[in-house]
């Protein structure tokens, strides 16, 4: 049966394996890749024992008909969508809402709190591990399904949040910022409920780890300083975060994929296993890339702070060599070249935070001006959507601290 119609517009559809045959290519699976002796996703179902791994893992796959080189795409997906269309479970289960339909200011008191309870649930959880006590994941979990009923209804209000409130430990605010971001971003890739809460718990989790590393490693000034047993000590938060989060999670098997191989880089080049290109489940990869954008945009006792469009700027270089060029477009899709809390300056002199995407228009952001074109406070709460205002554009994105504006 199929699960749903559609899955990143009309590119792509989701199928059970029952459905599925020789030619079809699968974007990627409802699971880790080590669960089923198959790619995590971008591969063409070829042998009948390839289907039968399906059959007998999967509950469903997102294929895509464009890829398939052996059926015809009108003819043969036109009948599977109409079949599934036909078969569409009613209910509001049955499709993620649409994005944005808030705007982000209606949006931000019960972001408000769901950022608290998410930030609170994260040091608590943290604080359990480093003292060696049973994590209470239950109140990370319903924090979880907060979250994504949060970026549903708008992703851009605790976007915001996470963004521009920059008070605390490190290690806490990157937990909060991952688990956000990943669901942020598989809400914009189409995925189901169940993995939005699974990827927004790994994200939560990366580095739980990190709580059983000593402390003046994780605080020490410059990485150039670490011997070779102190980088191991410090790796080492990957196995020690893995084994805590496999007992205590409904969701561990995805929690502790994506703990494993969030270090791991497209090219090969990343630990702890060296893997390489597909090998790497989707979601690791996802949880990689956006931990390494928090990291390069956060305030640290180490290291320079790149401007969120750095950050993006970056990351689009490293197209099929950090990360795959797929995975990497649908991250900049889903935030923006200036994501959302980006400070920036406008054509017009004056100077804002991004507060909101526009899908159809990445260059033309609603902007949050707090200066107006003398660089003088602005006594009023004023917002400019820039794809209302085709002469008005962003002239560049500015550091924290410029004009005095600090976050």
């Amino acid at each position: 049966m199929t699960t749903d119609t559609e899955f990143d517009g009309e590119s792509t559809l989701i199928l059970s394996p029952d459905e599925l045959e020789k030619g079809m290519f699968v974007s990627y699976l409802d699971r880790p890749s080590e669960e089923t002796a198959l790619p995590a996703h971008g591969f063409r179902i070829e042998t009948e024992a390839e289907l039968e791994r399906l059959r007998d893992n999967c509950e469903f796959v997102f294929v895509n008909p464009r890829q398939d080189q052996t059926h015809d795409y009108g003819a043969f997906y036109s009948q599977r969508k109409s079949k599934a269309g036909a078969r569409k479970k009613p209910g509001p289960a049955a499709s993620p809402p649409a994005r944005n339909r808030l705007h982000t200011e209606k949006e931000f008191p019960a972001a408000r709190q769901v950022h608290s309870a998410l930030r609170d649930a994260v040091i608590g959880t943290y604080a359990g591990v480093s003292t060696g006590r049973c994590p209470n994941m239950k109140t990370l979990e319903r924090a979880a399904e907060q979250v994504i009923d949060s970026i549903r209804r708008n992703p851009d209000a605790l976007l915001y949040i996470v963004r521009t409130q920059t008070d605390g430990d490190y290690l806490f605010r990157h937990g909060v910022a991952c688990a956000v971001m990943l669901c942020a971003l598989g809400d914009s890739m189409g995925m189901p409920r169940h993995t939005l809460k699974a990827v927004t718990l790994g994200g939560a989790l990366l580095d739980v780890g990190k709580t059983r590393v000593p402390r003046e490693l994780l605080n020490r000034p410059t990485a150039l300083e670490f011997s070779a047993t102190e980088t191991e000590k410090l790796r080492d938060h990957i196995q020690l975060g893995a084994e805590v989060i496999a007992d205590f999670s409904s969701e561990g098997s995805r929690v502790v994929t994506m703990i494993r191989t969030h270090h791991e880089r497209f090219n090969g080049k990343g630990y702890p296993r060296r893997l390489k290109g597909d090998s790497i489940p989707q979601i690791g990869q996802m949880a990689g890339l956006v931990d390494m954008f928090d990291a390069m945009v956060s305030e640290r006792s180490y290291g320079r702070r790149a401007t969120p469009y750095e950050a993006m700027r970056y990351l689009k270089a490293q197209r099929g060599e950090l990360f795959g060029s797929s995975l990497i477009d649908a991250f900049i899709n889903a935030f923006g070249t200036y994501p959302t809390g980006t400070l920036v300056e406008l054509s017009t002199g004056e100077v804002g935070f991004v507060i909101q995407q526009n899908p159809g228009s990445r260059l033309q952001p609603r902007v949050y001006l707090v200066l107006d074109r003398s660089k003088q406070r602005l006594g009023e709460f004023k917002v400019i959507d820039l794809s209302e205002h085709k002469q008005v554009c962003v002239d560049r994105s500015l550091k924290a601290g410029s004009y005095g504006i600090d976050y």
